[in-house]
């Protein structure tokens, strides 16, 4: 007996669209949703066109959507990108490509506080170093992280956030 083949009986015939680009990203994930905002940054002044195709709802989909509690990189005020790489090799029993090491400890905090802007609520610390949850820290107006905010660490590396909305804000 041969397998029955999928032909789509029990729906109408998929539409088919056709458009032109020149960067296609498939997938909707954090990956994705980066990948879309440097190529806009880097190709969009070039008159490239730029398409992210995703089989779900962006801002919904991929293990962020349901949320997070935190970041799992930041650097801070108290942190080098050196420390970071000490860490990281420790951490991987000594099998790293340092330079990229130091170059993710360098750049991180950029994206991080890229998020913050976007709309990402960061939980603070207020100045008798009691813990204030992102959307309270929002509400009375606390220093941002690029401004100096002092974030609330779950480990030496990471940071609390009120991740339910983390992937619609960077979706």
């Amino acid at each position: 007996m041969e397998p029955k083949v999928n032909n789509f009986e029990f729906s109408e015939k998929p539409e088919i669209l056709v458009h032109d680009t020149d960067i296609l990203l498939i997938g909707g994930g954090m990956a994705a949703c980066g990948c879309a905002y440097e190529a806009d940054r880097w190709a969009t002044p070039q008159g490239l066109r730029i398409t992210m195709v995703d089989k779900a709802a962006t801002d919904r989909s991929g293990a962020v959507a349901m949320g997070l509690s935190a970041i799992n990189t930041y650097v801070g005020q108290e942190n080098t990108p050196e420390d970071y790489v000490r860490y990281v090799r420790n951490d991987l029993m000594g099998i790293i490509r340092e330079d990229l090491v130091f170059d993710l400890g360098r750049l991180v905090d950029d994206t991080v506080h890229l998020f913050e802007d976007w709309g990402l609520p960061i939980w603070k610390k207020d100045e008798e170093g009691h813990s204030v949850d992102g959307h309270t820290a929002k509400r009375n107006e606390m220093l941002t992280l690029r401004e100096g905010g002092k974030p609330v660490r779950s480990g030496r590396w990471q940071i609390m956030i009120n991740g339910e909305s983390y992937k619609v804000v960077v979706a």
